[in-house]
């Protein structure tokens, strides 16, 4: 199971993660980093347990758990999320790249996670969820609209669900379509002005500059102008 070294590597990285978040970028990316660092360790650590229906046993997520909550001391919360995510990024791993070697370390969970795009403990939750890929366009779609529900199958994964769940009420939905309508049509509006007097201006900046052209040609010829 997960050792002491794991453990203090957990450890660690929560408490430099709690004086580095919200600070800046540059700090949010930090604790970014340490975040997945302790997760490397706690995803090679159950890397090689067979999992059942796609999760942990039961006696194996207990003690990992009890680990890193009297050993590591993080909140439940916290545990919480570093078992789900942490078997979700073991069937994850599976699925995109293949057989996890015996020898799996953090480091390597972590690169093999990177090569994924993710870097983040966000990101990781919204792949294991199958929201990697989603476009902002969709995503807001989605929350217009609504999606299919999520469940998992026997092995675990995430899948859409049978309940389509609504976003906006059919009311609201109306309302919606006809602000978007309407914010359509003064976009439009707005960006048929904008280059009608962008022509504009082009044309006179043209037209100067071949006055000036005209001008200085007759002076050369010591014609007036």
């Amino acid at each position: 199971m997960i050792s002491d070294s794991s453990i203090n590597v957990v450890y660690q990285a929560e408490q430099e993660i709690g004086t580095l978040k919200g600070q800046n970028r540059e700090n949010n990316d930090a604790a970014n980093s340490q975040k997945m660092t302790a997760y490397g360790e706690v995803i090679a650590s159950i890397a090689q347990v067979k999992l059942v229906k796609g999760n942990l046993p039961r006696s194996v997520s207990k003690t990992l758990r009890k680990a890193l909550l009297e050993e590591a001391g993080l909140k439940d919360a916290t545990v919480k999320r570093y078992v789900e995510n942490g078997v979700g990024a073991v069937r994850l791993i599976k699925e995109k790249i293949g057989d996890i070697p015996s020898q799996y370390t953090g480091s390597a969970v972590v690169a093999d996670l990177i090569a994924m795009d993710i870097d983040s403990e966000n990101k990781l939750a919204k792949a294991i969820k199958g929201e990697g890929e989603k476009s902002k366009a969709q995503m807001l779609a989605e929350k217009v609209v609504g999606k299919f529900s999520n469940k998992k199958d026997e092995n675990g994964k995430t899948v859409q669900g049978d309940v389509f769940r609504d976003g906006l009420d059919d009311e609201e939905l109306d309302e919606f379509q006809n602000v978007m309508r309407e914010l359509m049509a003064a976009r439009k509006a707005y960006r048929d002005t904008a280059a009608a007097k962008a022509a504009a201006d082009s044309a006179a900046v043209e037209n100067d500059t071949v006055d000036a052209c005209v001008v200085e040609m007759l002076d050369a010829l010591g014609i007036a102008s």
